[in-house]
């Protein structure tokens, strides 16, 4: 099968029941093992948000239960991570509800923006991914200064 990654930025706004209408791009690359359903979580930068795809959500979870239970900072982890994880299915028109409490850990009021992220979704509240662009001073070209790509490009050995 092939690989679908999810790419792109889109504004969206909530409704009055705390709805998000997801852009049909980023839909359409729900694969059916997805079934219809995002797995919304805190985002690791702690004022946004994740949402994966149910199946890579399991793919995950999975890799998670393989973690050392009897160390405090896996059970912090997962409680901070998987915890508050929200089961999110897509209704007929693609939107689906965000909970109150899930809304909050993003500062997310109404505005929002989807940003694609490979294997999941980001979602942030627009004015606070702005001030975290620009106070980290996060440009891409110093970024990728930072990060060894060998691996990527490289085989061992050679």
């Amino acid at each position: 099968m092939a690989v679908l990654d999810f790419a792109g930025e889109f504004k969206c706004a909530l409704d009055t029941k705390n709805r998000v209408n997801i852009p049909s791009n980023l839909r359409k690359l729900l694969t059916p093992d997805a079934e219809n359903t995002l797995v919304i979580t805190r985002g690791f930068e702690g004022i946004n948000l994740y949402a994966y795809p149910l199946n890579e959500w399991q793919r995950l979870t999975k890799l998670l239960r393989t973690l050392n239970p009897l160390e405090k900072k896996t059970r912090d982890f997962i409680r901070q991570f998987v915890g508050v994880a929200f089961y999110a299915p897509l209704d007929s028109q693609g939107r689906t509800m965000i909970p109150e409490k899930i809304l909050n850990i993003g500062k997310i009021e109404k505005d929002l923006l989807i940003i694609g992220s490979l294997t999941k979704l980001e979602i942030w509240n627009p004015d606070i991914y702005n001030k975290y662009l620009t106070e980290d001073n996060l440009s891409l070209s110093d970024l990728a200064e930072q990060i060894s790509f060998t691996d990527m490009f490289y085989e061992k050995g050679e």
